[in-house]
């Protein structure tokens, strides 16, 4: 594994453009659009609204590296989330992105040039938090089958609209049914698990922080074997909404999905045992000569440092 993520990280770095443009452009972060202009002595200014909170930051280009800036505080006393970080502007394969390393060197937030979006930001996040739901569904305890895609719900073959809770184009990880004359009317708490999903119904209040589980919950069990648990995380650039109610042992499974669809020879038992069962899962004959994709290779080390932040041991999924 070692000598793939050198790999991953050497070729990440070639991928940088010296015609790369930042200035001029709007930059999202899967919560804030920034826009960026120059300034003096070769810098980027950045800005941002948030909820009525202004942000802003700075790009200091580092010398002797190409399109490699130390983020610094702009003059206005703003809130700068990514103060002391680094950034290097990045363009492969389509995509154009800002990379936000840590004093650690880990990669832990992108920000996505937004001139490519082909729909609003706030729809567009809307509907990558929805592409890690969607898939069949089996609850065994009652063999209730259920399938989900970008707009409905069916349990049985009974079809039910459903809605992402959302505030500013950010997803929770709630859905809402309403109007359907059934069980299933109200709010419910998505939690993705290692195999399918964990759904609870929610109590409602005033705010996000007043909101409980109540009443019913299932467990689903993703049922169609030629679909991997975490494909979404091959083709969707991952951002901090992707993680907050993933534990740490799934998203270490999330990972090694990405590279187990790359046929990638495991050492460790638990994940020859976990991928082994898959279908899907074609092993290549050594991993020398595996290459994963720009975006694989961003989302493989944005789970990385999402595995170490310690708000994983702490979330829970009841079982």
């Amino acid at each position: 594994m070692k000598k793939i993520l050198s790999s991953m990280m050497l070729c990440l770095c070639v991928t940088t453009t010296m015609q790369a443009q930042i200035a001029g452009n709007d930059w999202y972060n899967g919560a804030i659009l920034y826009s960026a202009e120059k300034i003096a002595g070769g810098k980027i200014l950045m800005n941002a609204m948030d909820e009525g909170e202004e942000h802003e930051l700075v790009l200091v280009p580092v010398p002797g590296k190409t399109e490699t800036y130390q983020v610094t505080d702009g003059s206005n006393g703003y809130v700068n989330e990514y103060d002391g970080m680094t950034v290097k502007h990045m363009k492969n394969e389509g995509w154009d992105v800002l990379c936000i390393y840590n004093g650690k060197n880990r990669l832990v937030a992108l920000m996505e040039n937004a001139k490519k979006f082909t729909m609003h930001y706030e729809e567009m996040t809307i509907d990558r938090w929805k592409q890690q739901i969607i898939g069949d569904y089996e609850y065994s305890d009652a063999n209730i089958h259920v399938s989900c895609d970008s707009k409905n719900i069916t349990v049985n073959g009974m079809t039910i609209p459903y809605h992402v809770v959302s505030f500013n184009g950010r997803a929770f990880g709630y859905v809402t049914i309403e109007d359907s004359g059934t069980e299933f009317d109200g709010t419910w708490e998505v939690v993705p698990t290692y195999d399918g999903v964990h759904v609870y119904s929610i109590k409602t209040g005033e705010f996000f922080t007043d909101w409980e589980r109540s009443g019913m919950d299932f467990r689903l069990k993703e049922s169609n074997p030629n679909v991997g648990r975490f494909d979404y995380a091959t083709r969707n650039l991952l951002t901090c909404q992707f993680f907050h109610k993933y534990k740490k042992s799934t998203l270490r499974l999330m990972r090694n999905a990405i590279m187990a669809r790359n046929g990638y020879r495991f050492q460790s038992k638990d994940l020859q045992e976990y991928f082994g069962k898959e279908p899907w899962y074609k092993p290549a004959a050594s991993n020398d000569n595996i290459k994963l994709s720009f975006i694989e290779q961003l989302n493989v080390e944005l789970i990385k440092a999402e595995e170490e932040n310690p708000m994983h041991d702490e979330f829970v999924v009841e079982e």
